[in-house]
């Protein structure tokens, strides 16, 4: 009986994670705070790498994470991620007789939705991506919300 279970529960689990990739690469824009560039690469069938290059307060951050995928709802091309990495940028803000300078190091995860058409090489995906600053600004910073539109390679 015991190994009915276990044989069960992993077949469940295979089922809802199986062929979570509908395309090999996608390049595109994030539009979000920070707004900027995205590219995702899959390693695997449900395992990503995503890179972020954001603009924002007259500076930028790079972002690197590592993202499991698996399909979302039964719904074919929707899928789900999960994950998370780190992020370094700087920026430079001057206002009126206040200039504040910094550079920022630290964590960030990631949890989110995309889905990609079928009849184009369109990937559109949302997310919410919070952070914790370990140098700069230091603390946790939970209002990354972005939208991506990619281009997909197949």
């Amino acid at each position: 009986m015991k190994k009915l279970l276990t044989l069960t529960f992993f077949t469940i689990l295979f089922s809802f994670a199986a062929k979570a990739q509908d395309y090999n690469t996608g390049l595109g824009l994030r539009l979000g705070s920070p707004s900027g560039i995205t590219i995702k690469h899959f390693l695997g069938d449900q395992s990503a790498i995503e890179g972020i290059l954001g603009f924002y307060n007259h500076g930028f951050n790079i972002t690197g994470l590592y993202e499991v995928h698996g399909n979302a709802f039964d719904v074919p091309s929707l899928n789900w991620f999960i994950g998370g990495g780190a992020h370094l940028g700087g920026y430079n803000n001057k206002y009126k007789d206040y200039y504040d300078s910094n550079t920022e190091f630290g964590v960030d995860g990631i949890i989110g939705l995309e889905y990609t058409l079928d009849d184009a090489p369109i990937n559109f995906g949302i997310d919410w991506k919070p952070k914790i600053n370990f140098v700069g600004n230091t603390g946790f910073y939970g209002g990354d919300i972005a939208l991506s539109v990619r281009y997909a390679f197949k």
